[in-house]
């Protein structure tokens, strides 16, 4: 089992399906962390556009609320760490800076013409990363 596993997640249905794939080798002891990441221009929009009662923390936790109920509900520990800045930047520097044995994350689905041009996210993290990396379909 992993002590320490950082999972990269935005509350799509790819973030979802990773999340679930962590418990099969997450225990009590395992303490996951959920990165949340949000690029400045993004950041600066959810707070331009959240009402004086809305946080923008509350909106980004409002995403993960899946997976949150995920670890939750499976009695996971788990800790939210929030981040601004290029996803898969942001991912390669929380990986190889922090005491994590696993990144996992999910896959975006590109198509190979676009994965061969632009490069994906999950991608760019398993080249990077110091430590091993897992993309859930």
């Amino acid at each position: 089992m992993y002590k320490s596993i950082l999972l990269a997640a935005d509350g799509s249905e790819n973030s979802i399906r990773a999340a679930k794939e962590t418990l099969n080798f997450a225990n009590e002891d395992t303490e996951i962390t959920i990165l949340n990441i949000t690029d400045p221009a993004d950041a600066k929009n959810d707070v331009l556009h959240s009402s004086p009662a809305e946080s923008a923390v509350h909106h980004r936790k409002e995403k993960l609320s899946d997976v949150i109920h995920i670890y939750e509900t499976n009695g996971v520990p788990y800790k939210i760490r929030y981040e601004q800045g290029a996803p898969d930047e942001t991912v390669v520097s929380v990986a190889n800076n922090g005491e994590f044995q696993l990144v996992v994350l999910g896959s975006r689905g590109l198509n190979s013409l676009q994965e061969m041009v632009m490069g994906s996210v999950s991608h760019k993290v398993a080249k990077r990363a110091n430590i091993p990396v897992m993309i859930v379909k």
